[in-house]
């Protein structure tokens, strides 16, 4: 199975530490730096939830010309991503969490938009070759534009297209999925989302609307809700102690493109995304949960 990732490439720094005290110079913890854990981020951990599954990824993105840059590529390539990279004269995308015995006290975000020409230069290195699915990772952050879109939709009428949108909600017409999370639901739609029937309501508008193959929208610990040429799912999520709920996002995107990949129907795509993310979110970090781990009852093979 191969599969092209193209989208926002992060590097995830989780800081540990301890904070035993105020600062005399102001009402703010002191964080005694102690450690730190390096991950891929962004798409890059949707290629990396991919890898774990098996898969031979391509990532495409950009990243800049700087140590945070070349430590993305190296944290990808341990893991048999093959990454390709526009080098940009800006900063690698990072996101720096700082933690103290397993909770967060403050996230640290470097960025800066990447340029629309940058963008269209990543395009140029883009490989069309016979992809099993290609999925468009979209934080807002540059990479990911109208033209990424349509690149997509053009050099790929083959291989499973899957997106998620962000801000080009309504440019991911002719994507098979596309899937929302409650916020970028709630905007596109203009509706307050306030119960599952609402959710539902709005994700057979947008499956109307676009005219794709499914809308998978993920509401956090009340599930998702699926509308598909196959019918309407809700899913509900497992009850797990929540840790962290850091790349749940990437990682429903990633299992619901193998599972479909793999054959599953959609009900059983959804039950089989969900249970990987209750296991990302028990999980201190981005984690990505291995085939084993979720596909090892019986009742989702």
């Amino acid at each position: 199975m191969r599969i092209a990732v193209i989208g926002d490439v992060m590097l995830d720094e989780y800081a540990f530490g301890k904070v035993e005290r105020i600062s005399p110079e102001a009402p703010v913890p002191v964080f005694h730096y102690v450690s730190s854990k390096f991950l891929p981020g962004g798409a890059a951990n949707v290629a990396l939830n991919l890898a774990r599954l098996g898969v031979q990824v391509y990532l495409y993105g950009i990243v800049g010309e700087d140590s945070d840059g070349e430590e993305v590529e190296l944290l990808c390539q341990s893991v048999n991503i093959v990454p390709r990279f526009y080098r940009s004269k800006l900063r690698t995308l990072k996101k720096t969490r700082l933690l103290s015995k397993y909770h967060h006290v403050l996230r640290i975000d470097y960025e800066e938009k990447f340029l629309r020409e940058e963008a269209l230069a990543l395009l140029d290195m883009v490989r069309v070759r016979d992809y099993d699915a290609v999925i468009v990772s979209n934080y807002d952050k540059g990479t990911v534009i109208e033209e990424t879109l349509d690149f997509v939709k053009d050099n790929f009428p083959n291989s499973l297209k899957a997106i998620d949108p962000k801000s080009l909600f309504w440019k991911s017409g002719g994507f098979d999925i596309v899937k929302p999370n409650l916020s970028e639901l709630r905007k596109a739609m203009n509706m307050p989302l306030e119960d599952i029937d609402e959710v539902r309501e709005a994700t057979e508008r947008a499956y109307e609307r676009l005219g794709v193959g499914a809308v998978v929208s993920t509401m956090g610990d009340r599930g998702m809700w699926i509308v598909s040429n196959e019918g309407e799912f809700y899913i509900p999520a497992l009850k797990r102690d929540v840790i962290d709920i850091t790349g749940a996002g990437d990682t429903v995107l990633a299992w619901v493109v193998w599972a479909r990949l793999r054959g599953y129907d959609w009900k059983r795509t959804g039950e089989i995304a969900s249970k990987a993310a209750s296991i990302t979110v028990s999980r201190l970090g981005a984690y990505a949960p291995t085939y084993e781990e979720v596909m090892g009852e019986t009742n989702l093979r």
